[in-house]
C-alpha cells in the first residue's frame, strides 16, 4: 500500500496509474517471497563483453549507490545588471555539477577501479533567460564498487559545495536522498552460471553491475544471481538498443543450465 500511494513530480499516484492503463493486477506482492531461487537474464548496458568479444557475463555482485539532492541558493538579479556583486545561483551550480564528475574518476578502490557520477536532473529558478537564477536543484547519482569510496565521494561533494558556497556567496547543500548497499549474489548460483558457461564452451568473465536490476532486490530475500549478454555499442533505453540471436541464445542457455541444477533437474 505504501508503495502504491507513491507519487511522483506531477503529483501522479503510482497506484492510480497502474490501474489506468490496466496494469494493476491482484496478485499480492509479497508472494514474490515465496520464491526458492532468481536469476535473471539482461543486456549488459555497457560496452565491455563486446569490446572484448565475449558470449555472457556472470555478474557477481551489485555496486553500491548513493544518491543525494543538491540545492544551490542565491540571489535574483537582472541579465542587464553589472556582474559585480552578484550572487548568482547557476553559476555556482555550473562548478559543482562539473565537480560530479572529477569526484568519481578521481575515487579510486584498492584495486584501481574508478567510482561512478550523475546528474540526470536539473531545475533552475525562476528559469527565465534574462535572469540570473536564486535557485537551482539537481540531483546526484554516485555508484562504486568500494562502500567506503563510495562515501568518500559523497563527503568530497559535501566539502566542494562548502567551499564554493563560500566562494560565491551563496548557500549550497548537500542531502542524502537513498542508498543502496553493496549486494553480492549467490555463491552457488554464481558458481551454476560459470559452470554452464564453460562446460558449453563459451567466452565469459565475472563482472559487477552497476544498475538496480530486479535481482539486485531480490537478492535481499532469496539466492539470485544474474547473466549478462552483449549489447550492440552498449545502448540501453534508446530505441537503437539491439542484440543478435547468438548473444541471445548464449545468455539463455545459460540460465536455463542454472535454472535445471537449481531445481535439481539434469538434462539429459
Amino acid at each position: 500500500a505504501e508503495i502504491l500511494a507513491k507519487r511522483d513530480q506531477a503529483g501522479l499516484a503510482f497506484g492510480e496509474e497502474l490501474k489506468r492503463i490496466g496494469w494493476q493486477g491482484e496478485a499480492d506482492p509479497a508472494d514474490l517471497q515465496k520464491v526458492g531461487a532468481y536469476l535473471e537474464l539482461h543486456i549488459e548496458q555497457g560496452k565491455l563483453l563486446e569490446d572484448a568479444g565475449l558470449d555472457v557475463g556472470v555478474v557477481t555482485h551489485a555496486l553500491a549507490q548513493s544518491w543525494y539532492e543538491v540545492t544551490v541558493e542565491g540571489e535574483d538579479a537582472h541579465g542587464g545588471s553589472p556582474m559585480a556583486g552578484r550572487r548568482d545561483a547557476m553559476m555556482a551550480a555550473a562548478p559543482l555539477i562539473a565537480a560530479v564528475e572529477e569526484i568519481a574518476l578521481a575515487t579510486l578502490a584498492p584495486d584501481g577501479e574508478r567510482g561512478r557520477g550523475t546528474v540526470g536532473v536539473v531545475e533552475v529558478y525562476p528559469s527565465s533567460r534574462n535572469v540570473a537564477p536564486s535557485r537551482v536543484f539537481f540531483s546526484v547519482d554516485f555508484r562504486h564498487s568500494d562502500p567506503e569510496a563510495l562515501a568518500r565521494m559523497g563527503a568530497a561533494l559535501t566539502a566542494r559545495a562548502a567551499e564554493i558556497g563560500a566562494a560565491r556567496k551563496v548557500t549550497a547543500t548537500v542531502a542524502p536522498f537513498w542508498h543502496s548497499p553493496l549486494t553480492p549474489f549467490d555463491a552457488a548460483l554464481v558458481e551454476r552460471a560459470r559452470a554452464s558457461a564453460t562446460a558449453r564452451g563459451l567466452k565469459w568473465q565475472d563482472m559487477p553491475t552497476a544498475i538496480g536490476h530486479d535481482a539486485v532486490y531480490m537478492a535481499r530475500k532469496v539466492p539470485s544471481v544474474m547473466i549478462f549478454c552483449p549489447c550492440h555499442g552498449g545502448l540501453s533505453h534508446n530505441e537503437a538498443e539491439s542484440i543478435t540471436p547468438e548473444w541471445a541464445t548464449a545468455g539463455l542457455q545459460v540460465l536455463a543450465d542454472a535454472a535445471l541444477a537449481t531445481a535439481g533437474l539434469v538434462r539429459r
